[in-house]
């Protein structure tokens, strides 16, 4: 059994309720996020999209996720631009 089904079988019925509705509130925001970013996207590289999103908070897991790539990806760029930075 998961965690989201113990939760919701703890909660009760009131309770998973709740938690499909968060559920759902939830993936809208995914979704919105995602438009947001291929908006802003325009003609910016995925290295510039990467920074930009570890600068304004983003882990690099969740910043794989919305870019479609990978973590490694995303650990690659930000070094790179941390050596590059340092260097100047």
């Amino acid at each position: 059994m998961s965690k989201m089904t113990r939760k919701a079988s703890a909660i009760g019925s009131d309770g998973r309720d709740e938690l499909v509705l968060f559920q759902k509130i939830t993936r809208l925001l995914e979704i919105l996020v995602r438009l947001n970013l291929k908006n802003m996207k325009g003609d910016r590289s995925q290295n510039d999209m990467i920074l930009l999103l570890d600068s304004v908070g983003c882990g690099q897991s969740e910043i794989a996720d919305f870019l479609g790539t990978t973590t490694n990806t995303v650990d690659v760029s930000l070094y790179k631009a941390k050596r590059k930075a340092g260097k100047k």
